[in-house]
């Protein structure tokens, strides 16, 4: 239907995907909302009301930037098939360098710019600076551990950073998706089978009715003649 719609050029695709965007807001934001509310006090994280709001808060920007990345391959892959095919590969990368299996300090430097595209990265920092910052905890028997969440955080080199700077990076990257899936859109116009003419169509079996009737007059002449040639012998 877009495509048939597109082809008319009944709208641009700047109308098309900011309706898509804003009829699916309040689906997207309902599923990130009741998980939230069912693992944060699960899991016993930080009672704080103000904490509870933010990891919210985290959760649906992440959940929005995900979607935007699916619509970019969406956009981008051929098929459907292809779509769902190249989706999880690319989150996978995603997953790995985003701060919990690969400390940023760690990767090569040639990698370094992977975690700062991660989604996953700055929603998992900006989770675990809500969650650590100002809390102190107690030491073993033999005066190891962490004492401040402080630690853990640098821990997790996340310590150089602040949840305000995490989530416009989680926002510059959500704009992105958005604004690659636009481009996308754009440049892939709808294509179609050409229609052949329509005297090219009729011509066809005009001549197809010539040929049978030339051969049924050629039958019809060899049946005649077959009796006089009989009689004269």
């Amino acid at each position: 239907i877009v495509n048939r719609e597109r082809t008319r050029k009944a709208y641009n695709v700047l109308p098309y995907l900011s309706a898509k965007l804003l009829a699916e807001l309040p689906v997207s934001c309902i599923f990130p909302l009741v998980f939230g509310f069912m693992v944060y006090p699960i899991t016993g994280l930080n009672p704080k009301p103000i904490r509870f709001a933010r990891f919210l808060g985290i959760l649906t920007l992440e959940s929005f930037t995900a979607a935007a990345l699916g619509l970019a391959v969406g956009a981008a892959a051929p098929n459907a098939d292809a779509a769902v095919a190249i989706g999880p590969a690319v989150m996978l990368v995603w997953i790995i360098f985003g701060g919990y299996y690969a400390n940023s300090e760690n990767i090569p430097s040639a990698l370094r710019w992977l975690p700062r595209c991660s989604l996953i990265k700055h929603a998992f920092e900006a989770l675990c600076i809500n969650e650590f910052a100002g809390l102190e905890f107690q030491l073993d028997e033999g005066g190891r551990g962490m004492a401040t969440g402080e630690d853990v955080l640098s821990w997790l080199s996340f310590g150089h950073t602040s949840i305000r700077k995490t989530l416009r990076s989680e926002a510059r990257i959500l704009g992105f998706y958005y604004w690659l899936t636009y481009c996308i859109l754009r440049a892939g116009k709808p294509k179609f089978q050409q229609v052949e003419a329509a005297a090219a169509v009729q011509e066809a079996p005009a001549a197809a009715a010539v040929g049978k009737a030339g051969e049924e007059d050629d039958a019809a002449t060899a049946a005649a003649t077959e009796p006089v040639l009989a009689g004269s012998s």
